[in-house]
């Protein structure tokens, strides 16, 4: 089952050629939460041609839950990601309005952590990647990381239930510790009872039974110890698994209708204008500003409109959105024709209610 809570990831990364080919291997290790619907990411790759750069950069940053920012030597030379980015990241961490992590790719003096107090670091131990052989061993502990953060976000007992994994694998281990002992002693038991002496010998067959009864019920109860072992932290089945899924609707996604464009010829670009035909209200763009938006971009419902689990805008509502909800983009596609000849294409929208951070 998907999660119903995307956490969005904002890759803050330098514009060195190598930086970024690090950034792109990350981003291929982070690929499995994608496709399970429980991240979405973006990063400054992903700036439509024409648009201001700094401002898409903002909002993005903005709007993240969770913020990576890769730790260099090119990062730190920067002005504008070290004065600018950075700043802004760790004010949003403090308020806690987003989560900072950051991830060192390369050596570099230890002074960077300064401007980042209380942020978790990765890979572990603060080793840095390019001395991890080969790097995938890196890239797979920071992923590991990233998705304990995104679970975290998405489940409000997520921190009880890590604890009592822990105690419960403390427990374990005293089990295990607790039944070699109880080996030991049913050995020793048993090579007492069994171990002929000058002054049993003669009582040897009179006492053959009740050592045979002695050693049945050890037996048993050693059986039972080690087949089951005290478990009495176990989390109780009725309780939620530790997972991504939750059946609380925080921030919920679907897809809406949007409004129509009019395509005669060449691709979909970011920017265009939604078809507003005055005749017919129900074809109204259903959101403000009325254009094709890019990934990432805050909108406002204009005209209500029904949230749609399904991507194919037939199955059940989720949720009736009303005029002047605000909604995070996070992917456009083509719907269908209006009609056969008309060149009027719908389009619809996967989105996500926005939370505290929008109104930031």
């Amino acid at each position: 089952m998907p999660a119903t809570k995307i956490v969005k990831v904002f890759y803050c990364c330098s514009d060195s050629a190598q930086d970024e080919e690090m950034r792109q291997k990350l981003e291929n290790h982070l690929s499995i939460l994608k496709r399970q619907g429980a991240i979405t990411n973006w990063h400054k790759g992903m700036i439509s041609p024409g648009k201001e750069w700094e401002s898409e950069i903002d909002i993005n940053l903005k709007t993240a839950e969770i913020i990576l920012v890769l730790i260099s030597s090119e990062f730190t030379a920067s002005d504008y990601h070290w004065n600018v980015l950075a700043k802004q990241a760790m004010k949003q961490h403090k308020a806690k309005t987003s989560r900072v992590i950051t991830i060192l790719l390369r050596p570099v003096d230890n002074y960077w952590k300064v401007a980042f107090p209380n942020v978790k670091v990765l890979p572990k131990d603060g080793r840095p990647v390019t001395k991890w052989r080969p790097y995938d061993n890196a890239f797979e502990n920071i992923a590991i990381g990233i998705r304990e953060v995104a679970e975290e976000l998405t489940d409000s007992t997520f921190l009880i239930k890590k604890i009592l994994r822990w105690i419960r694998g403390i427990v374990i281990l005293i089990t295990k510790a607790a039944g070699n002992t109880f080996m030991y002693v049913a050995r020793a038991t048993f090579s007492y009872l069994f171990r002929p002496s000058r002054s049993r010998r003669r009582n040897r067959v009179s006492n053959i039974a009740v050592k045979l009864v002695i050693f049945l019920v050890l037996g048993n109860i050693l059986l039972r110890f080690i087949s089951q072992p005290p478990d009495i932290l176990e989390i109780p089945s009725s309780a939620p698994k530790p997972t991504l899924n939750s059946t609380k609707i925080v921030n919920p996604t679907g897809w809406i209708w949007i409004g129509m464009v009019n395509k005669t010829s060449g691709s979909l670009s970011v920017g265009q204008k939604l078809v507003l035909q005055p005749s017919n209200p129900k074809q109204f763009p259903r959101i403000e500003p009325p254009v094709i938006p890019s990934p990432g971009t805050i909108v406002t419902v204009k005209y209500e409109v029904n949230l749609i689990k399904e991507k194919s805008l037939s199955g059940k509502t989720i949720v009736k959105l009303k005029k002047g909800e605000k909604l995070v983009i996070l992917k456009v596609e083509p719907f269908s024709k209006v009609a056969k000849n008309s060149p009027y294409i719908k389009l619809k929208a996967q989105v996500r209610k926005c939370n505290s951070i929008c109104n930031k």
